[in-house]
């Protein structure tokens, strides 16, 4: 098996994401079956009542609303978590 090649430009993950979801901000439950299916609604809403998601999370209308995530936040964690991956195979493969 060969080594991975370098993409020289690479894809933009926020216009992707901007392109699957059509909006800026999404409802937490509509982001989790994507980069979170390991938790249920309920198990993400208390992590993001507790800031204990990987990235923030904010109620647009008191209490009773629910959880939203801005996308640009998710595309931040995301490039966090690639570019661990990346140092990861480095250390691994080099």
């Amino acid at each position: 098996m060969g080594a991975a090649k370098k993409i020289d430009e690479p894809v933009d993950i926020g216009f992707l994401l901007m392109l699957k979801y059509k909006k800026p901000v999404v409802s937490l439950e509509e982001l989790l079956p994507d980069y979170l299916p390991h938790l249920t609604l309920e198990q993400a809403n208390k992590r993001a009542n507790k800031c204990n998601l990987p990235f923030p999370a904010f109620k647009s209308d008191g209490s009773k609303s629910p959880f939203y995530v801005n996308l640009s936040d998710v595309v931040l964690w995301l490039q966090s978590e690639q570019e661990k991956a990346k140092k990861d195979w480095a250390a691994m493969h080099g």
